[in-house]
């Protein structure tokens, strides 16, 4: 009996022993956790205070760009590293209603439609299915036989011949067309302006026949093929095919701008050239697809040399501008700074809109808003953007009692004037700024402009808001003295003279 009580003692010390280690293991999974899930939420937290103070910064500036352009709404994401680093909106996308612009807002894509579908179409040359340099016959026997030696190329880089918009075209806007190549119907009688290749005629007629090229090779209408598209790159909602006899939820309004203020328009057709003008998303989803075009092009070299190498004429001369060369379909180019960006923008009814992509930093950005508006917006994209990408700080003002700007051997000074939250450049009337008042007419020409002053290691700069968008004008070597290239050659200065 002794012996059993013995063994059974012996028994429940071991078992008290076992408890004693899985309590401590037990205790250890449920500290390391919670400790490592702090650091990740301190990490996260000091992500999100980052975040935001970019954001505040860009919905700053861009409410004040709502005021100086009368430009109801505007909407800016960008997407770094395929995180949305902000997602940023002003304004309101119904004036009537007042309903404000927000993260879900859709807005026209106009000719930044062009760049997503010929990522469609270089899609499927990375399948085998198009060959880019084939001639379009090939794939679309019925068009007339003028249009068959065009490669998609060609119509691509507005090298094909093709016209732009025509006096014929009054009545492009009142017809739907349910499928590209239903919309072939209005080339007809349309004559080249110049032999396939040789010459360079800004055409989205000619993103019509890249359509119905695109529709041909996949069997698909576009209507079909797009959404299976988004779904493959980015699983988001847009871009879609805007279809005005059934807008998507969170439509924006359009607008034109007159001395009276912004006025609504109605919606005018897209569906003859979805892949010319006739797409539409949010800014976010636009710039998710922006940074899938940087990650997808980077995994796959055949990719990135069909889209942005350059595109040559019959002559051999590089297709662009002074700005920026074409590829398929893509401008490529560099910012202010020098960083390598590939483009596109848009401007139709209603809308004003760009995509830019940072592809050695993996950045996109986004700019829709919902009004026509003369505006250098690439310039915008890329101040917005250097932003983020410089870590730039916001710098007072306050100290700076007044200035002197210059442009074109036209010069003037004045104060600094500063509230609460915002400094401008009071009375400023050199030719640059009498210049900028010619555009966006929304009243009363603009006498204080807005400026902002930010720090980096990259350099100080002025960040100014005015008729035609956002401007960087950065330190050249003096602390006081910013510039910014105007045009192909002029030069805008502002000296900021510390108070004594």
């Amino acid at each position: 009996m002794t012996a059993c009580f013995e063994g059974l003692r012996a028994l429940l010390q071991k078992k008290e022993h076992d408890m004693k280690q899985l309590l401590t293991v037990l205790l250890l999974v449920l500290v390391w956790p919670t400790h490592a899930q702090a650091s990740n939420g301190d990490a996260s937290n000091h992500e999100q205070s980052q975040r935001s103070q970019y954001e505040q910064e860009l919905f700053k500036l861009l409410s004040r760009l709502n005021e100086m352009t009368g430009v109801p709404a505007y909407s800016v994401a960008v997407v770094h590293k395929g995180s949305t680093v902000a997602s940023v909106s002003s304004g309101f996308t119904n004036l009537e209603k007042k309903e404000k612009s927000h993260r879900e807002s859709i807005f026209r894509l106009a000719s930044v439609s062009k760049i997503i579908g010929a990522t469609m179409l270089a899609e499927l040359a990375m399948e085998g299915k198009l060959k880019p340099d084939a001639p379009i016959g090939e794939y679309l026997p019925q068009l007339d036989r003028k249009y068959h030696p065009i490669s998609t190329r060609q119509l691509l880089a507005h090298i094909s011949g093709m016209p732009h918009y025509q006096a014929k075209d009054y009545d492009l806007y009142k017809r739907h067309y349910d499928s590209a190549i239903e919309a072939l119907s209005t080339l007809k009688g349309r004559n080249l302006l110049s032999s396939p290749g040789e010459k360079y005629h800004y055409s989205s007629h000619g993103y019509t026949l890249a359509g119905a090229v695109q529709e041909s090779i996949s069997t698909m209408s576009l209507s079909e093929s797009l959404p299976a598209f988004v779904a493959r790159w980015t699983g988001r909602k847009t871009p879609i095919i805007e279809d005005i006899r059934n807008l998507a939820p969170n439509t924006s309004k359009l607008y034109s701008l007159s001395s009276s203020g912004a006025s609504e328009e109605e919606f005018g057709e897209k569906s003859y050239s979805v892949f010319g003008a006739g797409l539409s998303a949010t800014a976010a989803d636009l710039a998710q697809f922006g940074y899938q075009v940087i990650d997808r092009s980077h995994r796959n070299p055949a990719l990135k040399a069909l889209l942005f190498s350059p595109t040559y004429t019959t002559a051999g001369t590089a297709v662009g501008t002074a700005k920026y060369q074409l590829g398929f379909g893509w401008r490529m180019g560099e910012d202010f700074q020098g960083r390598k960006v590939y483009h596109h923008a848009g401007s139709t009814p209603g809308a004003r809109s760009i995509l830019v992509l940072y592809p050695e930093e993996a950045l996109s950005i986004a700019i829709l808003s919902n009004a026509s508006w003369v505006s250098a917006i690439d310039e915008m994209a890329y101040s917005l953007a250097s932003l983020y990408l410089d870590s730039a700080k916001a710098r007072d003002l306050k100290s700076q009692a007044r200035y002197k700007a210059s442009f074109d051997e036209s010069n003037g000074s004045g104060e600094i004037k500063c509230t609460d939250d915002q400094c401008y450049l009071a009375n400023e009337s050199t030719s640059f700024t009498r210049w900028l008042n010619k555009f966006n007419a929304n009243g009363k020409p603009v006498t204080d402009w807005p400026i902002y002053a930010y720090s980096s290691e990259r350099g100080d700069r002025l960040l100014m808001v005015n008729k035609v968008g956002i401007r960087t004008l950065l330190a050249n070597g003096d602390a006081d003295h910013y510039s910014s290239t105007i045009g192909k050659s002029k030069t805008y200065t502002i000296q900021l003279i510390p108070q004594q």
